[in-house]
């Protein structure tokens, strides 16, 4: 599924229910997306496909000999070079303001083509200020002012903040903090790939979480997906940002150690913490 996709697979895999809201194009790829979704029970009404719009997806090439681990090697991304029409902005918009006052937490995955507009997640947030929001944003991330946590990766830090070399962990604490005063959030979690994460949640101490498992995966595959879907779940239970963190930090383990982008299974998670918790690794 891809991205996004691979977010909502997670969260109804994590017993939650995930209710995807954006563009696909009115084409080949848009109708496999839907279809995908209605075979695992995910609701695609909110799910519009444009005419002139072209899906965005991603192919992977991985290499390995047979009966060896794959890696990978390269990603192509497909991704759309036009704008849906302001009317089709206004028509999403209305039913993500309508659905917002529903849910338990909106979840902002922004993969360079915003369904979610800066104006609309403003309008969103003065709404229903008691709404968790998560934010994961490739290039767009410091519009989004207001977003309750955001969860940026090291090359998108370092994209934020070009004058900051990032050398050290100083440097990265450094842009942690000017990053939630920038955007005025509660927490940051930098996902820092084989160096582990870094937590900033406001009034607290930063927390180095170092990678869970073995630093030899299989793929990244999945991994932010993996760690954003259990960030707003944990949150959304009413656990803080570290415990949400360290978890997310134990099933991203998980994920990366298989091919594709593999959903996790809840039967997985619980002994992957309980090894954790026991002071086990594997």
């Amino acid at each position: 599924l891809g991205g996004a996709g691979n977010v909502v697979h997670n969260i109804l895999s994590l017993g939650a229910e995930p209710v995807p809201v954006g563009f696909t194009g009115d084409d080949d790829a848009g109708a496999r997306i839907r279809k995908l979704f209605e075979d695992i029970g995910v609701d695609t009404s909110l799910l519009y496909g444009v005419k002139g719009f072209t899906t965005p997806r991603k192919s992977r090439i991985l290499s390995g000999r047979d009966n060896s681990r794959k890696q990978q090697v390269l990603r192509i991304d497909y991704l759309n070079r036009s704008t849906p029409e302001g009317s089709e902005y206004q028509k999403l918009g209305d039913r993500i303001m309508d659905l917002a006052g529903k849910c338990d937490l909106l979840l902002v995955s922004d993969y360079l083509k915003e369904s979610v507009t800066a104006e609309l997640f403003s309008d969103i947030t003065a709404t229903r200020k008691d709404l968790i929001t998560i934010v994961d944003s490739r290039e767009n991330l410091m519009k989004f002012k207001g977003a309750s946590y955001v969860t940026p990766n090291e090359p998108e830090i370092r994209n934020l903040f070009p004058s900051n070399k990032l050398r050290s962990g100083g440097d990265f604490l450094r842009a942690g903090r000017q990053l939630m005063e920038g955007i005025g959030c509660r927490g940051v979690v930098q996902k820092r790939g084989h160096q582990g994460m870094i937590v900033f949640d406001r009034g607290k101490d930063p927390i180095f979480l170092p990678i869970h498992g073995s630093a030899e995966s299989v793929v990244v595959t999945g991994a932010g997906d993996t760690v954003i879907a259990l960030l707003s779940l944990s949150l959304a239970s009413g656990l803080d940002l570290a415990d949400s963190a360290r978890i997310s930090n134990v099933g991203a383990s998980i994920v990366v150690m298989k091919e594709g982008a593999y959903p996790l299974k809840p039967e997985e998670l619980d002994s992957e913490m309980a090894a954790a918790l026991s002071g086990q690794n594997r």
